[in-house]
């Protein structure tokens, strides 16, 4: 960290943008494990502190889902707030209609700065850009509007070049004034691999960049069935679970078989989800419904609908058989060994099988010839 706030990206240091008796504020994206904001905290307060900052205020948002957040930090040096609460301050329209709502006493610092970490989002892409400010100090309202842009287009995994999603979130982001970021890039054993500092955006890019490195396995071609692990914390219920399918969307043959193996021992997770799904079983319904009225929730039940229309999908799980099938039209399995053995009848004696064992990080590709 020290290291990467000597040396920032294109020379955009905190010194050219601080003057002594400023107000700096800092948002944290509750993501990043516990231990490691704490160290990141410590290096900030002494660069700003030594640069004259009057005072430095810090952010959170408040995660409305336990499977999303680390453990929160002492909340006393925070200032949480939620996307339903009325703090937030309208700053402009992005050219594909979202009014942006960003939090108020956030806006109204001197200083900017963002701690975030890249990891692979469906929706977006990548977490540790814009998605700082939306969704994360954003109200409800600019959230549902960004992710109802799924509905005209859902970008490959991986691309950040073609993602409504993510240009929407840039243009908010441009509208706030520049952020100062502190990105990191996971190792993916709990420790961090890389640390960029610099402008938010040229940061952003970057860190993808590198993290394309570290968790980007080429492989030779795409398998029949590919089994992905939903991990700890996404897997902990199906809404966030069924997130990681598309991480094996470029290892996986076109009608091919994808096993998620997603625990699930907090239920479904979202109740928008379940409703969405189960009211609508075909993609092309449920897009006309979400054209008139959208609703958080249902943007990832369209996520699923669209990843079936391409693929075999089964789940492991500990989900009843009911929900998994009826509802989200999913093939259950109570092991990964049964699903795999039946993906073979479907696919043949000679499919090529494909296991991602950290499906939340994993992002395969094949290697171009």
């Amino acid at each position: 960290m020290e290291d990467a706030l000597s040396h920032p990206v294109n020379d955009f240091s905190l010194s050219s943008i601080v003057k002594p008796g400023t107000i700096a504020g800092v948002l944290i994206d509750p993501i990043i494990p516990s231990s490691v904001q704490r160290q990141a905290i410590e290096h900030l307060r002494a660069k700003l502190n030594a640069l004259g900052v009057s005072e430095t205020k810090f952010f959170s948002r408040r995660r409305t889902s336990n499977v999303e957040a680390q453990p929160t930090l002492d909340e006393s040096i925070f200032k949480t707030f939620d996307p339903g609460d009325q703090t937030f301050t309208e700053i402009g329209k992005t050219s594909h209609g979202t009014n942006v709502f960003l939090e108020t006493e956030l806006l109204a610092c001197d200083v900017k700065v963002s701690l975030t970490m890249v990891t692979p989002h469906f929706a977006s892409g990548f977490t540790g850009g814009p998605d700082i400010l939306l969704p994360g100090a954003s109200s409800l309202d600019t959230i549902a509007k960004n992710r109802s842009l799924m509905i005209k287009s859902i970008a490959p995994p991986g691309d950040i070049s073609e993602n409504l999603v993510l240009s929407d979130a840039f243009e908010a982001y441009k509208m706030a004034g520049s952020f100062y970021s502190l990105t990191l890039v996971p190792d993916g054993w709990g420790g961090i691999d890389t640390v960029f500092s610099g402008e938010l955006e040229a940061v952003f890019r970057q860190a993808v960049e590198k993290y394309l490195q570290v968790h980007g396995p080429k492989i030779d071609r795409k398998s029949d069935v590919v089994v992905v692990a939903a991990g700890k914390l996404l897997g902990m219920d199906l809404y966030h679970g069924v997130r990681v399918l598309s991480n094996a969307f470029g290892a996986v043959k076109k009608e091919g078989t994808i096993i998620l193996v997603a625990e699930c021992s907090k239920g479904i997770g979202d109740q928008g989800f379940l409703e969405f799904s189960r009211r609508f079983s075909e993609k092309k319904e449920l897009v006309t419904e979400l054209r008139h009225r959208f609703k958080l929730g249902s943007h990832v039940s369209l996520f699923l609908q669209d990843a079936l229309e391409k693929h075999r999908i089964q789940l492991v799980s500990v989900l009843p058989d009911l929900y998994a099938k009826d509802s989200f039209k999913l093939k259950p399995s109570r092991t990964a060994s049964s699903a795999i053995q039946q993906s073979i009848r479907v696919e043949g004696k000679e499919a090529k099988i494909l296991i991602i064992t950290r499906g939340d990080l994993t992002i395969p590709s094949v290697t171009p010839v």
